[in-house]
C-alpha cells in the first residue's frame, strides 16, 4: 500500500476459496488491522457463494461495507446447488438461481456505492453473447433498484 500511495492506488484484498484470504471476514478483518484508508476488502460473489452461507449475507454486508473498494457479480446458482458441485457457479447476469437483485439490494440499503464489476471467468462460448446479455441484465436490474 505504501509503494502504491504516491499513485494514488488503493488495495483491495481478494478474497478465493482455498486461499489465504478465503473469505470476505478474512479481507476485512485484515484490512482493519492494516488500518490504512487506502486498503480495503474486495466482495467476490462467486467466490462467497462457494464457502459463505447466504443466510449470513445481509449481517456481513453490513460488517464489510465501510472497508469495500470493489464488488464484482456474476450470474450464479445459489450456494447450496455450488457446495453440492450440482450449480454453475460463474454465468451471465441473466443466469442461475441466485437472487442477484436482491444482493445488489442489500448492497445499496448497507450504502455501499462503490464499483461492481462483471466476473467473467470460465464462461464458455461466444463471449460477445455473454456480455450483450449481462449489459442487458445489469440494466435491468439498475431500473429495478431505481425504482426501489
Amino acid at each position: 500500500a505504501g509503494m502504491a500511495q504516491p499513485h494514488g492506488v488503493r488495495v483491495a484484498l481478494y478474497h478465493h476459496r482455498s486461499d489465504w484470504l478465503e473469505r470476505v471476514e478474512d479481507c476485512v478483518r485484515l484490512a482493519r488491522k492494516v488500518a490504512r484508508p487506502d486498503v480495503g476488502a474486495m466482495f467476490n460473489l462467486c467466490h462467497w457463494l462457494r464457502v459463505g452461507e447466504e443466510s449470513q449475507m445481509k449481517p456481513l454486508l453490513k460488517a464489510a461495507t465501510p472497508h469495500l473498494l470493489a464488488v464484482t457479480v456474476n450470474g450464479t446458482d445459489r450456494g447450496a446447488e455450488i457446495k453440492s458441485g450440482k450449480g454453475n457457479w460463474i454465468q451471465p447476469l441473466d443466469g442461475g438461481s441466485f437472487d442477484i437483485h436482491g444482493f445488489l439490494a442489500a448492497l445499496q440499503e448497507m450504502g455501499y456505492d462503490g464499483p461492481i464489476g462483471l466476473q467473467c471467468y470460465g464462461i464458455r462460448g461466444d463471449a460477445r453473447l455473454h456480455l450483450t446479455r449481462s449489459i442487458a441484465a445489469w440494466r435491468k436490474l439498475r431500473e429495478r433498484l431505481s425504482a426501489g
